[in-house]
C-alpha cells in the first residue's frame, strides 16, 4: 500500500515529465516558466506538442511553453499569485495571449488525491469488476463514456460496476492509464440511481484497489462542477493541485 509521501513523490515526477522539466524544480518556492521540452513518459492527450501547460503545486505556478510564447509566459505568469491564477480575469489575459499563435485555453482543472490513511471502502450493493478484454464490451455504449474512454493515448484499465436487481451494471467508475503510476478516475452513474452515494462509494472501491497495486488513482473535474468535487471528498479525495493547457483553436474558429 503506497503511502502519502510516495503518492505525492509520484505525482511530482509525473508532473515534471508533463512540463519537462526536473522534479527537483517543483520543489522550489518561486514560480518558474521555462520552455517546454518532451520527456519520455509524458502524459499525452493529442498528438501534437504542447503550446502551454501550467500546474499549480505546493502553491506555486510552475509553466512550460513553446518558444515563441516564451517571452509574454515569462513576463506575465512569473509574479502572479498562483493560487488565484484560475480567476477569469487571469485566464482571459492568458487565453489573449494564445489567440495569435492559433490557440485558446483548454481547461483548468482541479485534481484531487487520496487522502491517507484512507479508511477501506465496503460495497453498498452487489459489484462486478472488469479488466483488460472485458471492458470491450462496453465498447459504443455511450452511458458509461465517463468512466471509458477507449482512448487509445490513455488506455482503459479497469473499472467496477454497482449492479441493479437483474446484474446489470447502473453505476461505474473507471481507470485510464494516463502515466505510468498515475491513473485517471471516472464516474458515471445512471439516472434513476443517483442520491444513493453510488458515486462515492465506487470512486472509494476503485481507489482502494489502485493503491494496493502502488499506482496512485487522480480524480480532475471543472471549478464549477460543486457535485462532482463532493464526489471526490466523499469517496476519501482532497485536492492536491491545479492544472490547465492550451489547445489549437478549431479550424472553422479560426477562420471567422
Amino acid at each position: 500500500m503506497l503511502l502519502k509521501e510516495q503518492i505525492r513523490s509520484i505525482v511530482k515526477n509525473q508532473l515534471a515529465l508533463d512540463l519537462g522539466c526536473e522534479a527537483s524544480l517543483l520543489d522550489a518556492p518561486e514560480n518558474t516558466v521555462l520552455e517546454w521540452r518532451d520527456l519520455p513518459g509524458r502524459r499525452r492527450y493529442g498528438e501534437d506538442a504542447p503550446f502551454l501547460e501550467l500546474a499549480v503545486w505546493n502553491g506555486v505556478l510552475k509553466a512550460a511553453c513553446a518558444a515563441p510564447l516564451l517571452p509574454w509566459a515569462r513576463e506575465f505568469l512569473t509574479p502572479r499569485q498562483a493560487e488565484w491564477l484560475f480567476k477569469f480575469n487571469s485566464l482571459k489575459k492568458i487565453d489573449a495571449a494564445l489567440a495569435p499563435f492559433g490557440y485558446e485555453l483548454g481547461e483548468a482543472v482541479r485534481y484531487f488525491l487520496p487522502a491517507l490513511p484512507a479508511v477501506p471502502a465496503a460495497p453498498l450493493q452487489p459489484v462486478r469488476w472488469y479488466e483488460g478484454a472485458e471492458l470491450e464490451q462496453f465498447r459504443g455504449d455511450c452511458r458509461w463514456d465517463g468512466p471509458l474512454a477507449f482512448n487509445p493515448l490513455f488506455p482503459d484499465m479497469l473499472a467496477v460496476a454497482a449492479l441493479d436487481g437483474t446484474g446489470a451494471p447502473c453505476a461505474m467508475a473507471g481507470v485510464s492509464r494516463d502515466g505510468a503510476r498515475l491513473w485517471q478516475i471516472g464516474i458515471t452513474v445512471l439516472p434513476p440511481y443517483r442520491g444513493r452515494g453510488l458515486a462515492a462509494n465506487l470512486t472509494a472501491l476503485i481507489r482502494d484497489e489502485l493503491l494496493s497495486r502502488d499506482i496512485v488513482p487522480f480524480y480532475g473535474t471543472a471549478e464549477s462542477h460543486i457535485i462532482s468535487q463532493n464526489v471526490a471528498i466523499s469517496a476519501g479525495f482532497r485536492p492536491a493541485f491545479g492544472y490547465l493547457y492550451a489547445q489549437k483553436i478549431p479550424p472553422q474558429l479560426n477562420q471567422a
